[in-house]
């Protein structure tokens, strides 16, 4: 009797346990509104706004830049932004490939394209690549929680 009863409390912690809901659904919803957070930063970007760009990462959030140290914090991740539009970058575009997650964890990808000023201030300079993502739901609000991209081409000078 005491190991049928055992038998069948196991068989029911089993049962719930993986029966259980495993967390928010990420659906149409969620790319949608991941969509929507890659535009806002192109905006911010083409407009040349640190303040907005850093606002659509998490607090903790991290750029993981091509040849440069990695900004952690929204304070850094805004004195990137800063540095980047001093620096002449303009005219962001970005194309997502893939949209995708599960829960509140997701990840973006796809290429990039942008305009840059040489060193030696020679005109714009086109640069693409491609950029991967990775963000987080927090209270309904997708935030960016890591950005890493790269180069198609060699740095100049290098």
């Amino acid at each position: 009797m005491h190991t049928r009863l055992l038998a069948a409390l196991i068989v029911a912690t089993i049962g719930a346990a993986c029966s259980g809901n495993s967390g928010p659904r990420f659906d149409r919803t969620d790319v949608d509104n991941i969509n929507h957070l890659i535009e806002e930063l192109r905006t911010a970007f083409n407009a040349k706004d640190p303040v907005k760009a850093a606002s659509l990462y998490s607090t903790t959030g991290v750029v993981m830049p091509p040849n440069k140290p990695i900004m952690r914090g929204r304070q850094f991740v805004e004195q990137y932004y800063r540095d980047r539009f001093s620096e002449g970058a303009s005219d962001l575009e970005l194309t997502p490939s893939d949209v995708s997650g599960q829960g509140n964890l997701a990840y973006a990808n796809g290429d990039y394209r942008l305009n840059l000023v040489s060193s030696d201030g020679k005109p714009a300079r086109r640069d693409r690549g491609k950029f991967l993502w990775v963000l987080r739901e927090n209270n309904n609000q997708w935030m960016i929680e890591y950005v890493m991209f790269s180069s198609d081409f060699d740095t100049p000078g290098a």
